[in-house]
């Protein structure tokens, strides 16, 4: 009965559908950009009907959320591994240009005008305070701002404020 019906067949166990929608979310942000996400291609893409997926995403909103979330996880673990160098600011934002070249569609996610109001969503929020303060930590030392002379710092100062709003 092959080639009945055009929804992909599951390959993923029931407990891990949030991570499998997520998966198929960002393969359509790689393709379409943010505004090409929607939850019933992503549960089609996943193999599920748009019923299962709506048991873990309430909304478009909800699942982009939770895949930004991911995202800025991922960039504060690549950037957290740019400090290891001698030069812990410039390894950072080395770390950044390089998500958003090799992530595109994610990075215009996490960025973007989508999601501005991150305060609804208590894990993205969290995710993003990690790349925060992340940023804090190496542009600034824990009793001064950057220095007036320190271009990079101001520069990575501004970079970590608008990660905070």
């Amino acid at each position: 009965m092959e080639g009945l019906t055009d929804t992909p067949r599951r390959t993923h166990d029931r407990r891990n559908l949030p991570r499998a929608l997520r998966a198929a979310a960002r393969a359509i942000l790689d393709e379409a950009g943010p505004d090409g996400v929607c939850l019933r291609e992503t549960a089609r893409r996943a193999g599920v009907s748009a019923t299962a997926a709506y048991r873990h995403f309430t909304s478009k909103e909800d699942l982009l959320a939770s895949v930004a979330a991911e995202g800025f996880r991922e960039l504060a673990a690549a950037m957290e591994t740019g400090t290891a160098g001698s030069d812990p600011l410039g390894g950072v934002g080395l770390a950044y240009f390089d998500f958003a070249l090799q992530k595109p569609g994610l990075f215009r996610l996490m960025f973007g005008p989508i999601l501005v109001e991150r305060a609804k969503y208590p894990e993205l929020n969290g995710a993003v305070s990690e790349v925060f303060g992340l940023l804090q930590r190496v542009a600034v030392s824990d009793d001064e701002w950057p220095r007036e002379d320190d271009a990079a710092g101001r520069a990575a100062w501004g970079l970590a404020m608008a990660c905070a709003q």
